[in-house]
């Protein structure tokens, strides 16, 4: 029964740790431009970063993030399965927008893998109108299943007009909601490989279509954008939405996630804010933040009452191993707490090393993990105050029985008692009776 307890505790503790990440206070002090910041780091959960996450957003052609999750979730066969390219699908489509250029190929067919890389690199809206035609059996079904799919993955403020991301007012996300997307994409096949792409060249075009996320060229604009170690994803952009862009970037055995929102843009200055905040809050995480140790595993947690051990009847708790936590490099150790989840008490036997409960640990009143925590070492159970504890709590429950028991035996003796007393009288008697005769 403790053990189920225990195992209760824990899934508690560990769904405590997952809500209460996003409410950790890392201490960023970056400037941004972007309205809305939402920054995670993908080993950990935590979100280190955030400003205005749940706010209400243009997304602009961030958009293909879903247009690419609804496609693969419904799309088996990315290389096998072919898409006419219809002239009534492409009509309409502004002509000023982005594109991969379909318009000169109608009548053809392109496989759902070259489609992809034409809507993610180039942002081609004529791509995304596309796939979307072929997957929802018209465009309209489409945007449902990426409502549906938004629904599904947890957004709490999306709703999806098209699945291009030219401006509509009905059309919109929220920073927050962007990761959860992002996420599982990244989890699809070809996602990160086609977003991370520099140039691609589909069949019968003459020219490559070019990744549109400066961060991974050195030599787009000059190289001023550029940031090592970034990893796809896709940017965006509309005159309501401002500058958009979802990334990730991998460094020193850590994985981030940063979404940045309507950063402002003109074409005079010619700036794209957004890749200038996420690089900054790139460097700001890789320099000030990392796994911290903030438990060894000898370190006492607690100590619990033991029953019936042979030897001892205290116990050492620590933790099941080293406990590491994602924060600041000069991170205060006075501010570290632990809520120990585990009874007070437990009975022998114990073996060494055997799951008591669990360990939330606390930074500055925050959440930053959990662990098991277990005996520290083993306690033999003791049969004599096993029996005697066993005896005492089976007179305890029968204590009517006992005390019937009880009366009937002090009866007897007290009967006994007079029978014997009465038979002594009696031999009395006799023995004067004889010597008065004689």
């Amino acid at each position: 029964m403790k053990r189920l307890i225990c195992i209760l505790l824990a899934v508690a503790a560990i769904f405590v740790t997952a809500v209460s990440a996003s409410a950790v206070d890392y201490g960023c002090n970056v400037e941004t431009v972007s309205s809305a910041v939402y920054l995670e780091n993908l080993d950990t959960g935590a979100v280190v970063f955030e400003k205005n996450a749940d706010t209400q957003m243009y997304p602009a052609s961030t958009t293909k993030i879903m247009t690419y999750v609804v496609v693969a979730d419904h799309v088996a066969d990315l290389d096998g399965t072919m898409v006419d390219i219809k002239e009534d699908v492409l009509t309409g489509l502004d002509p000023e927008s982005t594109v991969m250029g379909l318009s000169d190929h109608v009548g053809e067919q392109y496989s759902v893998r070259e489609l992809l890389y034409g809507m993610m690199l180039p942002s081609g809206n004529d791509a995304a109108l596309v796939l979307a035609d072929f997957v929802g059996s018209g465009i309209s079904g489409f945007v449902e299943m990426m409502n549906s799919k938004a629904a599904e993955l947890g957004c709490q403020n999306t709703r999806f007009a098209n699945p291009h991301g030219l401006h509509d007012p009905n059309h919109y996300t929220t920073a927050r909601d962007m990761a959860l997307i992002a996420k599982y994409a990244r989890t699809l096949p070809g996602f990160m490989e086609i977003t991370n792409t520099l140039s691609y060249t589909p069949s019968r075009f003459t020219q490559p279509v070019t990744n549109t996320n400066y961060m991974l060229s050195t030599t787009e604009q000059g190289g001023k954008y550029y940031y090592a170690y970034t990893k796809g994803i896709k940017t965006g952009y509309t005159d309501e939405a401002g500058k958009c862009l979802v990334t990730t970037a991998e460094k020193d055995d850590f994985t981030y996630l940063c979404i940045a929102l309507g950063a402002q843009y003109s074409f005079t200055e010619d700036v794209n804010y957004a890749m200038l905040d996420t690089a900054k809050l790139y460097d700001w995480a890789y320099t000030n933040l990392g796994q911290q140790v903030v438990y060894d595993s000898a370190d006492v947690v607690k100590t619990v009452d033991v029953k019936f051990g042979k030897d001892d009847d205290k116990l050492n708790v620590i933790p099941e191993g080293q406990l590491t936590a994602l924060l600041p490099h000069n991170f205060d150790k006075n501010l570290i707490k632990v809520e120990v989840n585990c009874e007070d008490s437990f009975e022998a036997p114990i073996t060494q090393g055997q799951v008591l409960g669990t360990a939330t640990v606390r930074y500055d009143d925050m959440t930053v993990g959990t662990t098991n925590v277990v005996a520290s070492k083993a306690v033999e159970l003791d049969n004599m105050k096993l029996f005697f504890h066993n005896l005492g709590e089976w007179f305890k429950s029968n204590m009517i029985l006992v005390i019937v028991i009880a009366v009937v035996l002090i009866a007897l003796i007290i009967i006994l008692a007079a029978a014997s007393s009465a038979r002594k009288k009696r031999m009395r008697r006799d023995r004067a009776r004889r010597r008065y005769r004689d």
